[in-house]
């Protein structure tokens, strides 16, 4: 190889966008097509953002709707407990009384937001008054649970007596639709079955 050929081998050769500036190989900016797109591109983060807060926003209000309906709802079963089923549990517990029965009448108010439900209930006992905290594996009761998530009254009944009978949930009631013999025939059958 001679002196000549050597010289060519380490030659670079230049193109014209690069002839001002041998040494400069590549560009890192943008071209102005990639340039001239990206405002537009980047817009789609404001719209994918506003998206999401119009759906949060919706949200929020369907959630809102919910828990006015469930305070609506809780308090209407409030009000029935304090004017219809109340009333018809105390006289229920006074005739068990005048007949050497007994019981305990139990109420609980709902908390809004707390997942606490309203809640009645009415213990009985066929002989005498309640000895100690009153059991469902022990002694008769009606009790009614105001469900949120159903949006119904639960019914639950016991007629366990001195170890004998049944104890949990047996239907629904509707607030609107609860009256004082409604409760009264539901503690009847309670009684019934307990005594059999």
């Amino acid at each position: 190889m001679g002196p000549d050929q050597v010289g060519q081998i380490l030659k670079f050769p230049t193109s014209p966008a690069n002839a001002e500036n041998p040494s400069r190989v590549s560009s890192s900016a943008p071209d102005t097509e990639t340039a001239g797109s990206s405002p537009d591109l980047l817009n789609e983060v404001d719209r994918i953002f506003e998206k999401r807060a119009r759906g949060l926003s919706h949200s929020d209000e369907q959630q809102s709707q919910i828990e006015s309906e469930n305070a609506r709802l809780q308090d209407e079963f409030t009000s029935v407990c304090a004017s219809t089923v109340r009333p018809a549990m105390q006289a229920f517990l006074e005739r068990l009384r005048a007949n050497g029965g007994g019981g305990l009448l139990e109420e609980r108010s709902g908390v809004h937001g707390a997942g606490v439900a309203a809640r009645i209930t009415l213990w009985m006992s066929l002989a005498g008054e309640l000895i100690g905290r009153p059991r469902r594996d022990q002694h008769p009761y009606l009790q009614l649970d105001f469900d949120a998530v159903q949006k119904q009254v639960v019914l639950v009944e016991g007629d366990m007596w001195k170890g004998h009978g049944t104890s949990g949930p047996v239907g629904t009631w509707a607030a609107s639709e609860i009256t004082g013999a409604l409760v009264t025939e539901s503690l009847l059958d309670v009684l019934r079955r307990a005594a059999s």
